[in-house]
């Protein structure tokens, strides 16, 4: 197989040039992105709230039918404060996967790290999260829900949530360049992923026998982070956040590690 390696570059000389070109083609791919996503729209960015709404809507008429707790706050900012950050991440991880592929004639005449178009995709969802985040700002106001010290944990948690997309996106976009059938499982793996993510429901309605087993999950602790921090005013359990930060750590050292070794032959095969 031929490497990379095998390939002509226009190689930077200075890490300072390398790292501003890095940014610069990170700006680049975002606005590329956002612009050509909602180029043809009659909404533009305000398809970016209506995936949680729409989920939002039909977790609560299953509320309505399963009789599903929500700890004595209204059902509707329940799970839309864990719906926000949840489309975060799983918009995140889809889209890291294919990075790689969707950006191949870049990839063959820049010498840049890889990791710059994974990352992009992570970058462009957290627009989309701070849009469907308006939304939520307008359901506390509504509510009257309190604003207390803890909310400056919230800067924590969706470096947490980017931080697992894009570990979990490295793996996806290394192994989906290869193999697009990964691709193509994301979206079903993300519906069963929300599934067993205390989203629709209190983590308290877990049987207690599989209370261990369930909090491995890294985006347990995150999303408790978020709904606790939120709706509650009080900070996150910290013995949930822990495990989802040795969860981030264990995705990176997998994900990352496999996405730089398969890098080196991403050009030979695209």
């Amino acid at each position: 197989m031929k490497s990379e390696a095998d390939a002509v570059y226009i190689c930077p000389t200075d890490s300072r040039v390398e790292l501003h070109r890095f940014f610069n083609l990170l700006w680049a791919l975002v606005t590329r992105e956002l612009k050509g996503r909602y180029r043809r729209s009659l909404l533009g960015p305000a398809w970016a709230v209506f995936q949680p709404l729409f989920y939002m809507v039909i977790f609560t008429f299953l509320r309505g039918v399963l009789d599903i707790s929500s700890e004595g706050v209204p059902y509707v900012i329940f799970t839309y404060s864990a719906l926000v950050p949840w489309t975060f991440f799983s918009n995140s991880v889809i889209r890291c996967g294919p990075s790689i592929s969707s950006n191949a004639g870049v990839l063959k005449k820049i010498a840049i790290s890889r990791e710059v178009f994974p990352l992009a995709g992570v970058v462009t969802s957290l627009v989309d999260f701070f849009i469907s985040s308006l939304i939520l700002v307008g359901m506390m106001i509504w509510f009257r829900v309190p604003i207390g010290i803890c909310i400056l944990w919230l800067p924590v948690l969706v470096l947490l949530v980017g931080l697992l997309a894009l570990g979990i996106g490295f793996g996806v976009a290394a192994v989906g360049t290869y193999r697009h059938d990964v691709l193509f499982a994301m979206p079903l793996l993300m519906q069963f992923w929300l599934l067993v993510t205390p989203i629709m429901y209190p983590i308290g309605k877990v049987p207690e026998r599989w209370q261990f087993l369930y909090s491995l999950n890294p985006m347990v602790g995150i999303i408790e982070g978020f709904r606790t921090t939120i709706v509650k005013g009080m900070a996150p359990d910290l013995g949930l956040l822990f495990i989802s930060l040795l969860g981030v750590v264990v995705v990176w050292a997998t994900g990352w590690l496999l996405f730089r070794h398969m890098s080196q032959y991403f050009a030979d095969v695209l």
